[in-house]
């Protein structure tokens, strides 16, 4: 690849630090930008993801921008998906980054959340930025570090996150940057938020040439969905359709009458159920009971709620309802769901985090 200068963001990064402008893509800079790759039980795809673009800035700026350490909870090699990660600091050490990438994605067991949470705590005090992802959002609201904020995590632990975190503002969507704190679903989106910070570091040309070397040229926006909905794209074809799944997804717990879904898309109920028929080969009702029993088996796989109150938290106002409706489209109870996910295997699909 020929040699191109790459201009850098005079306002500085994140804790304050200024970067001067590059002679012939190389950067003045006293000392490269520290990043601390905190590994909890990670998917390690994402933590690597995570990492990749800042070591990317440092092959095509030929300069040192970025030097990382990987750190652990626990001391020495830490295994992670059987693949050992080295560690080159400790959470003892007292010195603080510039950035902080924390993943965690399975179980973690809370004996060493102590010595993590210390830590984290003194990253916060020196105002670095800490960007937690997947699950790891939990982990840095049980350390009281988004009180206040407004977060995100993988869309599976976003139930337990708002129960257990009321004081955090949750919304699912790929990542949240909120101040000091970014928060992200993890996974792929890992890559989509580190774009994002290398373009708050190092400016928008750099990170555009980046994202061209690793072949990722349209990186998603932090709105961007965690997930699709059944038939996302026919939903998104008509405005009507667009706007009552929106209403749906957000009157969950109260759920509307069909009347006033149809009254809030400014249509008539037989224009609605036209619109439903013609395109979902469904009707309103039925699609609003499949958001409200999905968002039950969520609360049920992924919350510390009662069987009782997940079906309170979806809309339906007696137990018998309920149970009739999760039956009727699932053939188990809510109950019996419960408890084989929980006695199928250890692990499941490796989220027993909360």
């Amino acid at each position: 690849m020929e040699d191109c200068a790459v201009p850098v963001a005079r306002d500085g990064p994140l804790n304050g630090r200024r970067m001067q402008a590059p002679d012939q893509a190389r950067f003045d800079l006293q000392r490269p930008f520290s990043i601390a790759l905190v590994c909890v039980e990670p998917a390690l795809h994402a933590a690597l993801l995570s990492i990749e673009p800042f070591r990317a800035a440092n092959r095509l700026s030929k300069a040192p921008l970025f030097q990382i350490d990987f750190l652990s909870p626990d001391h020495g090699r830490r295994p992670s998906m059987d693949i050992p990660l080295p560690v080159t600091a400790s959470l003892d050490d007292a010195r603080t980054y510039d950035l902080v990438l924390l993943h965690s994605s399975y179980e973690f067991s809370g004996d060493s959340k102590g010595a993590l949470f210390r830590w984290l705590r003194r990253q916060a005090a020196a105002r670095i930025h800490i960007c937690a992802l997947d699950a790891a959002p939990l982990l840095l609201a049980e350390a009281g570090l988004l009180k206040g904020y407004r977060a995100t995590s993988h869309w599976s632990t976003i139930p337990s996150f708002r129960e257990l975190h009321p004081e955090t503002d949750v919304v699912e969507q790929l990542f949240v940057v909120d101040r000091d704190r970014s928060t992200c679903a993890g996974q792929l989106a890992s890559l989509d938020l580190s774009l994002h910070m290398l373009e708050r570091f190092c400016g928008k040309a750099l990170m555009e040439v980046v994202a061209n070397e690793i072949v990722y040229p349209d990186a998603r926006a932090e709105h961007g969905l965690q997930r699709q909905i059944v038939n996302n794209t026919t939903w998104q074809t008509n405005p009507i359709l667009a706007r009552a799944q929106r209403l749906m997804q957000e009157t969950i717990e109260e759920p509307l009458s069909i009347e006033d879904l149809a009254a809030r898309c400014e249509i008539s109920v037989r224009e609605l159920q036209y619109l439903f028929r013609k395109y979902l080969k469904a009707s309103p009702k039925s699609y609003y009971l499949t958001f409200r029993l999905q968002r039950a088996k969520e609360l049920l796989l992924y919350s510390t709620m009662s069987v009782g109150e997940t079906g309170l938290a979806c809309g339906f106002s007696s137990p018998g309802t309920y149970f009739r409706a999760f039956r009727a489209r699932y053939e188990t109870s809510p109950t019996h769901y419960r408890r084989a996910f929980r006695e199928n295997g250890e692990r499941p699909d490796g989220r027993r985090l909360y």
